[in-house]
């Protein structure tokens, strides 16, 4: 019997339609290995200006695509807390972690500190996988602390860092920690050190596995010796060849946790968020490079096990109200000058601070331009400054180094914040000349975005409620969080 050709059209497509099911990793089979990679306070512009300065760097007007951004499944989070509606990174972290919202600076923890709440990492280690919880900051820090933790207030360091041995997952990673020995805490509860030796923990700065560290430790905890500032990785501006990364410690924790039973790793690029709450855009794009990067450890692996791999990548909320396109530039933009920058504001604080040191404090305002236009640090000369930007600087001059009452002071303190004027200033100009606008210097309520690809990745299309994350992942995983 013949079949008519738009019946043989149609089996041929149901054919395709089916193999293609499949064999594709949107079919329902549990993921094995699951990435988590949440960009603290990192929005759809941090990523939109990181392509455009991508772009810019190979000569071309556009986007260069990072690492995620081609994954095939993209949608929106929302990132409201319990009791606010501009969230913080703890309850933030919470939800992404737990399934439950909470109130802003709580850690694991119900909105009125009645409950625990148990993360997707509890429950991942309670169905047999390995867990992993790695970050560019202080391992004690609100994100991480959110998979492990259960404080009433994000700024208990020592606290969280018992909890973390109280969890024991099989690797974490980070700068260090903020108050480990119970130095800076009401009541201390004694060396985690010392407590995490006793109970099978290996505490290393060695990015190097062996058989040793996969067999004879319960617990691998990577930290630096010497970690930057508030025990975090450097910013990744500041860098240099020797300089650990976010993707390094990616990799060792990928070593440490495969295993036939599969893991959960979750990784936080932490300081995307500090760079934008100081407004630096430079560092902020920068840290989304070096965050990417991390994500592109990851999809080395997904290659290899594509049908069980999953990986997600989001944000916890959005830092700074960045924008691409200014009041003052309007339509005109050049992200490339922000290469002219060498250092994250931070360091050029300091930077200003040894430099007025070698001038006994008081160099004069064109000395400090020198330094300004040093291709070594920002490349700003004062002749291509508009003059309300030559009258920004010149009071920043004078906030930095002129003698000042406390009231002064008080109201410098305002305007500049914690680093030096001179730096503060310079920076923004340099924002506002390649066309880079900022609304504030904390959080907004703006939706964040995800991306997703491998096993369950179609799950995760659409706008969902930062609640929804975590839930959804582990409907992949084959349990459930409550």
């Amino acid at each position: 019997m013949r079949i008519p050709k738009l019946l043989q059209a149609l089996l041929v497509v149901l054919v395709t339609i089916s193999i293609t099911g499949c064999n594709s990793p949107t079919a329902d089979k549990p993921a094995k290995y699951v990435f988590y990679f949440i960009g603290d306070g990192m929005g759809v512009q941090h990523i939109t200006a990181t392509q455009n300065f991508l772009a810019s760097q190979e000569g071309y007007n556009g986007n260069n695509d990072l690492s995620f951004t081609k994954f095939p499944v993209t949608g929106f989070v929302e990132t409201f807390s319990q009791n606010r509606y501009i969230t913080g990174s703890a309850a933030a972290g919470t939800a992404l972690a737990t399934g439950h919202k909470t109130s802003v600076n709580t850690i694991g923890l119900s909105y009125d500190h009645s409950d625990s709440l148990f993360s997707i990492a509890h429950f991942a280690k309670q169905n047999g996988y390995k867990v992993g919880v790695a970050t560019s900051v202080s391992i004690d820090h609100a994100t991480p602390a959110a998979f492990y933790a259960h404080q009433p207030d994000r700024g208990m360091y020592h606290e969280i860092s018992h909890d973390l041995i109280s969890a024991g997952f099989h690797y974490y990673a980070g700068g260090g920690f903020r108050d480990p020995k119970g130095e800076r805490s009401v009541a201390s509860r004694g060396s985690i050190f010392s407590r995490g030796d006793s109970l099978g923990f290996l505490f290393t700065s060695s990015l190097s596995v062996d058989d040793d560290m996969r067999s004879n430790y319960k617990s691998v905890v990577f930290s630096l010796e010497s970690p930057a500032s508030s025990s975090t990785l450097k910013y990744h501006i500041d860098t240099n060849e020797d300089d650990v990364t976010l993707a390094q410690v990616t990799r060792m924790g990928i070593e440490l946790l495969e295993n036939p039973n599969g893991f959960f790793f979750m990784i936080e690029g932490g300081k995307i968020d500090w760079a934008a709450h100081d407004n630096d855009a430079a560092t902020t794009i920068m840290d989304v490079v070096a965050f990417s990067d991390a994500v592109a450890v990851a999809l080395e692996f997904y290659s290899k096990y594509p049908d069980e791999t999953l990986i997600v990548v989001t944000s916890d909320h959005e830092t700074g109200g960045l924008s691409v396109g200014n009041r003052e530039r309007k339509y005109q933009s050049d992200v490339s000058m922000l290469a002219r920058q060498k250092h994250s504001l931070e360091i050029l604080s300091e930077l200003v601070g040894e430099f007025k040191k070698q001038h006994n404090g008081r160099p004069t305002f064109n000395q400090l331009l020198s330094l300004l236009e040093s291709d070594e640090l920002l490349g700003l000369t004062f002749d291509e400054l508009s003059v309300e930007h030559q009258s920004w600087l010149r009071d920043a001059y004078k906030a930095s180094t002129a003698n000042q009452t406390e009231a002064q002071k008080k109201v410098n303190k305002e305007k500049y914040g914690s680093a030096d004027p001179i730096a503060v200033t310079s920076v923004k100009i340099l924002n506002e000349m390649a066309g880079i606008g900022w609304t504030t210097y904390s959080h907004t309520a703006s939706h964040v975005p995800l991306y997703a690809i491998g096993a369950g990745q179609d799950k995760f299309n659409g706008q969902i409620d930062n609640t929804d994350v975590p839930r959804i992942i582990a409907q992949v995983m084959g349990f459930t969080i409550d």
